[in-house]
């Protein structure tokens, strides 16, 4: 599912404000219905996929029926963060 997300950033009163728009079908594929938490949950590993230090703030999520799409909106924060250490997945490394 996190292949499959278009992202768009405005770069607004220094913050980023992030939108993630993804198909309903790859949505409902992972979850059984649009919720906060989902949202939250979807923000958050699509950052650590891309190894993203921004803090997401105000998460919202909205559900387009007539073009189904699900759109979750949220603010990035940058300023004053921490590097954020992910932990190494296995794929990642070619083995010799």
């Amino acid at each position: 599912m996190l292949d499959n997300i278009l992202e768009q950033r405005i770069f607004r009163d220094g913050l980023y404000d992030l939108t993630l728009t993804l198909h309903e079908d790859e949505y409902f594929a992972a979850y059984d219905h649009i919720s906060q938490e989902n949202a939250e949950e979807i923000v958050k590993n699509y950052l650590i996929r891309r190894q993203d230090d921004g803090r997401p703030e105000n998460i919202k999520i909205k559900h387009n029926k007539n073009q189904r799409l699900v759109i979750i909106e949220a603010n990035l924060q940058y300023s004053g963060n921490q590097k954020t250490t992910y932990s190494p997945r296995s794929h990642d490394y070619i083995s010799n």
